[in-house]
């Protein structure tokens, strides 16, 4: 009878363990193929391992490491290949490892206390340790489904630091407890135990913080790069024209010494070599000096017919020229991106001062569905319109976005004529603003 009773708490334990990191591993999202009867075989060599290690050296170190590393191969060969659901499998060994010892020192505890006969303490401690593994593992899998995101920027040595020590402290605690624990009691290292189990569970969920903020860095720092990028790009323009008005200047000199003496003024040839040059020259869109070149080199892309632009009347001085490339080379070349070979795509650029508000809108028809935070461009990850926010973060002023019907519209709103835009806005939107997507139809605004 005893035989038999051994037998299914034994089962019971093993099952238990077995099944318990399992649950750990299918809460973390898979990306390795394989076939279910390899998984059952790997997961049954577990089992046979918790077995055969504390059997033949009754050592707990070596049964953590042994177990741990069999644990990560499973995960790696059957599951995933990610290094945070690495991390979140070693935080299941130090945790399950620490409900053992507390399963250990309350049925010692117990056993003391109520003189329990040998068979039933084993018994109770094959119990304890199903028990409290429980409800530590579904606090696991809680916050691994919902917080759980792998990345390329997490530092995993960092994170194991955790688990690995605790099952170490563990391990050093156990072996060296037999004084400590005749002179203060079970109780305190029941709370130790305890401890070291909250902090790693709560070290999984503050590490997902972590590697989030790992990651908004690194988007950060892609934004700097592309302002950088694009500052650089627009000087180098600029200087272009600069050259190139000089040169246009001095070949018009020349044309008109060769009007006076030749009289060829008559022929039209003086007047087509003009137009020509007309062509190559900046269109005056606005007297902001770096817009009115971002202007030119995003609009020359598109058929005169399709854009409108009026920007006369605003002041944008109190923007610095990385600020104003940042803004609207981004929103320029979102929509001349999207009107590229569309014979039906209008672009419509506005600038109106209201009250206390310089406003800027920008309307173009829109060809894919709008989704925040994520491009319509393949390849891209939406960071223009991130830094465009970013930059007017800087000024307090405020973009606003509508998408409908096909017209996608973009109002920028800045306080009128202050460095501090938007300091007597108090936050509040203008009209012009809050009617962004009611004045779309008339000569069809939007973005694509």
């Amino acid at each position: 009878m005893e035989f038999v009773a051994g037998m299914f708490f034994q089962v019971m334990e093993l099952t238990g363990f077995t099944i318990c990191a399992w649950a750990v591993v299918r809460a973390i999202p898979e990306t390795v193929p394989a076939e279910k009867w390899k998984r059952l075989l790997a997961w049954l060599g577990y089992a046979f391992l918790s077995i055969v290690i504390p059997s033949l050296w009754l050592n707990d170190g070596i049964t953590m490491v042994v177990l741990c590393i069999y644990y990560l191969l499973i995960g790696r060969f059957f599951y995933f290949r990610s290094k945070m659901a690495a991390v979140c499998q070693v935080i299941y060994i130090a945790v399950m490892f620490g409900t053992q010892y507390i399963a250990i020192y309350i049925s010692a505890y117990c056993y003391r206390i109520f003189e329990l006969e040998f068979q039933n303490y084993m018994y109770l401690i094959s119990v304890l340790k199903i028990l409290l593994l429980i409800p530590a593992v579904l606090v696991m899998r809680a916050v691994t489904r919902r917080r759980f995101k792998d990345s390329p920027y997490v530092k995993i040595r960092g994170m194991v630091i955790v688990p690995v020590f605790s099952m170490a402290l563990l391990f050093l605690y156990n072996i060296s407890s037999d004084i400590f624990l005749l002179r203060y009691g079970y109780h305190w290292m029941l709370i130790f135990s305890a401890m070291l189990i909250v902090i790693n569970v709560y070290c999984l969920y503050f590490w997902y913080d972590v590697e989030k903020n790992g990651e908004l860095k690194h988007r950060l720092e892609l934004m700097e790069q592309q302002r950088e990028l694009t500052v650089q790009y627009y000087e180098d323009l600029e200087e272009n024209y600069s050259e190139s008005r000089k040169i246009i200047h001095d070949i018009r000199n020349h044309l008109h010494a060769i009007e006076r003496k030749y009289e060829l003024e008559q022929s039209g040839y003086i007047d087509d070599v003009h137009a020509m040059l007309n062509s190559l020259g900046m269109k005056f869109y606005t007297e902001n000096r770096m817009l009115n070149i971002i202007l030119n080199d995003k609009l020359k892309m598109l058929p005169s017919e399709q854009v409108d632009c009026n920007l006369g009347g605003i002041s944008l001085e109190f923007l610095s020229d990385m600020d104003i490339t940042t803004i609207f080379a981004n929103l320029l070349g979102n929509a001349v991106e999207a009107g590229r070979g569309k014979t039906d795509f209008f672009l419509k650029i506005r600038g109106n001062e209201i009250q206390d508000f310089t406003v800027v809108k920008i309307t173009n028809r829109m060809y894919d569905t709008y989704r925040e935070g994520k491009s319509s461009k393949s390849g891209h990850d939406g960071i223009g319109l991130q830094n465009v926010k970013a930059t007017l973060e800087k000024y307090q002023g405020e973009m606003n976005i509508c998408a409908e019907d096909g017209i996608f519209t973009v109002s920028l709103m800045f306080g009128a004529g202050q460095g501090q835009a938007g300091k007597r806005s108090g936050g509040k939107r203008s009209p012009e603003q809050k009617g962004a997507c009611q004045e779309n139809t008339e000569q069809g605004d939007g973005r694509g």
